[in-house]
């Protein structure tokens, strides 16, 4: 083979990713025939791919020497270019690998306070435990906003109260159910009742959630159509100060049953409240964008971390009034 002879290919034609392939086996392997073993092709398949790069470059490659061939100078400038294409096609898939595999990313979650603040910060962890390398930045605003940033491709997942009306500029998925349940100071006489009815709450001293939360909105209207009157002595943006505010003896509130039962160690009674009140949590995400995979392993973990827990929850509050009312009793037969 003639590897300078030049008739058939153009002169400073581009180079194909085969040719560049054989050549870089033959720079490592030192011949035709062992390239061609390596990449499972035909020694005359090697030689003439050589010959044609030698062409296209438009100087020689390689010399013969005792049926070896021996790199030119040239050749050996060109292998380092070469080499750092190859490097970087491996940086490539190892970046595509480690996508796949979840050990890289970046998740820009917005939570609404009553989740992002009680149980979001365990779900965080447990995922970030399995997925150290995928890192996450947690926002806490209102549903309002979080529904607002979701619409404007502001976020990967937001979570917040289910809206009432469709926006076509998310996607929405339920996540669990949180219906608002009675606390108060503990001794207070509304723990001896195993569930806090509407009407129970006349002429109480009643510590608010903020006029623009969802559920103070219905609790309101609940009241207002049943005829009672409530002593709305203060008024809070967030369900964790309303309980600290009940833990202080300032009155009774209605919250949301994540927040209260994660706060039951405080001195306060919790009891279910009825009728329930539509109170939902969904997630939420931007229409029309493609989740990343750790986007999508993150949902799937926060739906099923957090239906887990809120049974969990829904049990033990039913159990919370009897179990208590049975100690009571205990207590007196002592």
């Amino acid at each position: 083979m003639n590897l300078g002879e030049k008739d058939t290919v153009t002169k400073g034609a581009e180079f194909t990713p085969r040719e560049i392939e054989v050549f870089a086996s033959v720079m490592l392997h030192g011949t035709t025939t062992k390239a061609a073993d390596a990449l499972d092709i035909t020694q005359p398949a090697v030689s003439k791919m050589l010959q044609q790069l030698s062409e296209k470059a438009d100087f020689q490659l390689f010399r013969k020497s005792r049926q070896r061939l021996i790199p030119t100078p040239e050749a050996h400038m060109l292998y380092a270019e070469v080499k750092r294409v190859f490097e970087s096609a491996r940086g490539i898939s190892r970046a595509a690998r480690e996508i796949r595999e979840l050990r890289s990313g970046r998740l820009n979650i917005c939570a609404l306070p009553a989740f992002g603040s009680t149980l979001l910060p365990s779900i965080i962890t447990s995922f970030s435990k399995q997925h150290p390398s995928v890192s996450i930045s947690l926002d806490i605003r209102s549903s309002a906003t979080v529904v607002q940033r979701a619409s404007r491709n502001q976020l990967d997942i937001g979570i917040g109260v289910t809206a009432s009306d469709d926006n076509s500029s998310i996607v929405r998925r339920a996540l669990t159910a949180t219906p608002p349940v009675c606390v108060m100071p503990a001794g207070h006489r509304l723990s001896e009742l195993e569930v806090v009815q509407a009407e129970d709450l006349e002429g109480l001293d009643f510590i608010s959630m903020g006029s623009a939360d969802p559920m103070r909105q219905q609790l309101d209207a609940l009241c207002e159509e049943r005829g009672v009157g409530r002593l709305l002595k203060v008024e809070a943006s967030l369900s964790s100060a309303c309980i600290a505010l009940v833990a202080s003896g300032a009155g009774v509130s209605v919250v949301d049953r994540l927040s209260a039962w994660l706060a039951r160690d405080l001195p306060i009674e919790i009891r279910d409240f009825r009728p329930h009140l539509d109170l939902n949590l969904s997630v939420y995400r931007p229409w029309g964008v493609i989740a990343s995979t750790a986007a999508d392993a993150f949902t799937e973990h926060l739906i099923q971390t957090t239906r887990s827990f809120m049974n969990g929850v829904e049990a033990g509050i039913t159990a919370l009034g009897p179990r208590r009312q049975a100690d009571r009793t205990v207590s007196i037969q002592r």
